[in-house]
């Protein structure tokens, strides 16, 4: 979380259910299927735990202020369709796991 993160809205509720987060989308069984925190001000790393979400579609983390690499973990989300980390400051090569999502669509990695 950046000082800056625009909307937190749900994060902070001692009670809240993830799937009523802002940016944050589940399946029926509760399970995240989209990440969608575009232009919200977050900054510090991508937590190699992303893996673990494994039913995830859809990451959507453009324009924050994200550093470092990519974790190798990414490769796990067999689901994925569409990676987005345009306009971070992420640095470091794409983790080869990236060509075994064969459900990916949209991959981009646009930078300032």
């Amino acid at each position: 979380k950046g000082q800056e993160w625009t909307n937190s809205t749900g994060w902070v509720g001692e009670y809240n259910s993830h799937c009523e987060w802002h940016g944050i989308e589940c399946n029926d069984e509760g399970q995240v299927i989209k990440l969608t925190l575009g232009n919200g001000g977050l900054s510090g790393r991508i937590s190699g735990a992303i893996g673990d979400l494994r039913m995830l579609q859809t990451v959507d983390l453009r324009d924050n202020d994200l550093k470092g690499s990519i974790p190798s973990e990414i490769g796990h989300l067999l689901n994925l369709t569409s990676l987005i980390l345009s306009f971070n400051k992420i640095t470091g090569t794409v983790p080869p796991g990236i060509a075994n999502l064969s459900n990916l669509e949209l991959l981009s990695f646009t930078t300032t």
